[in-house]
């Protein structure tokens, strides 16, 4: 029917429909100091956009045409958007305008486009532009599908040109690195590699700005789930209020970020071992064009709605070591059709894929066999304790007794007419104190015997403090925080434990990533000795003090890069042998003072995906 309709009114000379939508070309030229964007449509955009009608004759009217064209270049000029780093317009020059060739009758009613028009635009800016955003916003009333704008992009020194097609309101960010530009066509594959490989370093694998990243992190504390999502794409999902279409100013943030926590909290659902668990919003961040590191806080500014991201993490806690975590991404839609995701599950990566276009969009992931974590035992020494501590023992049953007898004593020597009687009760007295010899028994330091100096050789003192000190840290791969303390006391005197355990998270909180508190990955005693009595903070008999200088890399990863760094350590330990009454005691750190923390650079790496 629709082709006996359009054959029935070509033969009745009746005016073709124009053509459902606007066909826009574009080829951007970009140089250090200059742009330039040659547009070519057709002459029917004239009719869709700018309200040209043909006359009873079935004719364009030449002029009306050309006063169109002219109208057009500045309708072009305003609705053709290149928008700089910070997401602020770059204001066009129009230098160029072809107009098309109107026979002298004019253009008959159905041939509009068999007509083209052509319009330059040139730009200016100051220092060369590491990115610009191109966006088009032509929309005709009526028009049965959205405008299509094609742009061609080519960067001066490079022959390799970028093609993208943009509908209506979606934007395009270009990246251009002016000392290394794109190689030409006839560079071999090899260098094509390198240069890719140069351009991911430098923006941290995260190269597309109109994709949707995720990375799902799996650990042994929590399930994390981090997306960095285009804003434009964002705010077709979710209803973010601005002031300025443009621009989502700052005091306008906060209430953003509350409803995409109200947007992904309501989907997305995680489970840990058959327990659906609720998602923590660690951050949610929003990133303009010249920040590649998203695991670094930014400063609060305005962002731009074309160019901008978003950058949402969410962690699920886990109680115990996960043993099976399944991910869903049910928010898809036509402005999110498909997701390609990166897994790093203890240090393994997989990809996953969720897409509208699945009957499932779940990715499921169980745990591999692992040994459990080898406990930490108290590190035991074997000493003579009288040599170094000396005491007295007494049995107070037996003094008893001997004071008891000299008493019958006296009392018969002196007071009873025969002495006899008591003489033989204090000998039975004397003798009694044999027999409760242990009853009512108490210790006491020697009251004058002096104990002997505690020394420890420089061997035996590296070993103690060594493994004391590796057992510290190796407290921290429990998860549970009991755990940890249960752990962290088999080489920590209690009264250290907590200011010790407060002081190694702190030690490892980045505060450039929000305070995240990082990894240890490796700790090494670079240097010890053994400190001279003098110097020592003696704390018992049997103690020493210990001087160390150590490193700790710890790190930290998200969206796919690793962020390391090795603080550097020094303190005074004083280590001390707690004693037990069977002649064996448990080596302790019971001490720690003028302690240096030097933070080190954070370096970055990217993982392989």
């Amino acid at each position: 029917m629709l082709a006996v309709a359009v054959c029935a009114n070509t033969f009745a000379g009746e005016p073709v429909r124009p053509h459902p939508t606007s066909l826009v070309n574009a080829e951007v030229f970009v140089k250090r100091k200059s742009l330039s964007m040659r547009v070519t449509c057709f002459a029917e955009d004239l009719e869709m956009l700018q309200g040209v009608e043909a006359l009873e004759t079935g004719f364009y009217d030449s002029d009306e045409i050309k006063d169109a064209t002219q109208d057009h270049a500045k309708y072009l000029a305003e609705r053709l958007t290149i928008r700089d780093v910070k997401g602020e317009l770059l204001t066009p020059k129009i230098s160029e305008i072809v107009d098309a060739e109107i026979p002298a009758g004019g253009i008959p009613a159905n041939k509009l486009m068999e007509y083209q028009l052509e319009f330059v635009f040139d730009y200016k800016y100051d220092t060369p532009p590491e990115f610009i955003t191109i966006q088009q916003n032509m929309v005709a009333d009526g028009a049965l599908l959205p405008s299509e704008f094609s742009v061609l992009l080519k960067q001066a020194g490079s022959d390799k040109p970028y093609r993208k097609m943009l509908k209506p309101l979606e934007a395009e960010t270009f990246r251009f690195d002016w000392d290394n530009p794109a190689l030409n066509e006839e560079d071999s594959d090899e260098d094509w590699q390198a240069w890719f490989d140069v351009q991911r370093e430098k923006t941290l694998g995260i190269s597309s700005y109109g994709s949707v990243y995720s990375f799902i992190y799996i650990t042994d504390h929590e399930v994390r789930h981090e997306v960095l999502i285009p804003l434009a794409t964002l705010a077709l999902l979710v209803d973010i209020e601005r002031a300025d279409e443009s621009f989502l100013e700052v005091d306008e943030q906060a209430a953003a970020a509350e409803k995409v926590k109200a947007f992904f909290g309501a989907g997305n659902p995680v489970t840990i071992d058959g327990i659906e668990v609720k998602p923590v919003f660690d951050r949610v961040d929003f990133y303009g064009l010249d920040l590649s590191d998203f695991a670094v806080r930014p400063e609060k500014r305005k962002v731009s709605m074309a160019s901008g991201r978003v950058g949402v993490i969410m962690s699920y806690s886990a109680k115990s070591r996960p043993t099976e975590v399944s991910v869903e991404w049910d928010l898809l839609s036509n402005t999110i059709r498909e997701v390609d995701s990166v897994v790093i599950a203890y240090q393994q990566v997989d990809k996953t894929k969720f897409s509208k276009f699945l009957s499932e969009n779940v990715y499921r992931w169980t745990a591999p066999d692992r040994p459990p974590l080898p406990p930490i035992t108290e590190l035991s020494g074997t000493i003579d304790w009288q040599k170094y501590r000396p005491t007295l023992t007494v049995s107070w049953a037996t003094i008893g007794m001997w004071i008891a007898a000299a008493l019958l004593m006296l009392v018969g020597a002196f007071f009873a007419s025969s002495v006899w009687p008591y003489l033989i009760l204090a000998v039975g007295s004397l003798v009694g104190s044999y027999f409760v010899a242990d009853l009512a028994v108490a210790t006491y330091d020697h009251p004058w015997r002096q104990p002997e100096q505690f020394q420890i050789s420089d061997d035996e003192a590296a070993d103690v403090f060594g493994r004391l000190h590796a057992n510290i840290f190796r407290a921290f791969d429990y998860v549970d925080e009991s755990d940890v303390y249960q752990a962290l006391a088999k080489s920590v005197d209690g009264d250290l434990l907590r200011d010790l355990y407060l002081q190694v998270n702190a030690s490892l909180q980045v505060q450039e990533q929000g305070g995240a508190v990082a990894v240890i990955e490796k700790v090494q005693l670079v240097e010890g000795n053994l400190l001279p009595a003098s110097e020592a903070d003696k704390r018992s008999a049997v103690s020493f003090g210990y001087q160390a200088n150590w490193t700790l890399d710890g790190t930290i990863e998200h969206w796919g890069h690793i962020h390391q760094r090795t603080n550097r350590y020094q303190a005074r330990f004083v280590v001390e042998l707690l004693g037990a009454e069977d002649r064996t005691g448990g080596w302790k750190i019971t001490g720690i003072q003028d302690q240096e923390f030097r933070p080190g650079v954070v370096k970055r790496r990217l993982r392989k995906f």
